[in-house]
């Protein structure tokens, strides 16, 4: 039988790997046919275009989700 802290030890360690697993899966933008780094220069460019206006946080988002969507970016969740 297993000594208690090896035991605890054990079980915390299964519980982390299974709540890892149950994680949900963040959103990111898809554009058919467009490798991962054009997916993040095209991201970067609107990021820059957006920092140079002067918006809350929240229309920031929403500006940046315009900008991935007129480049013809979906966000999948």
């Amino acid at each position: 039988m297993l000594a208690l802290p090896l035991r605890s030890a054990l079980l915390c360690s299964v519980a982390i790997l299974v709540s890892a697993c149950a994680a949900p899966k963040q959103p990111y933008w898809y554009k058919e046919g467009v490798s991962a780094e054009d997916t993040r220069s095209a991201y970067a460019e609107c990021r820059y275009e957006i920092g140079m206006s002067d918006k809350t946080q929240a229309e920031g988002q929403q500006l940046l989700n315009y900008c991935m969507e007129r480049h013809g970016f979906r966000l999948r969740r």
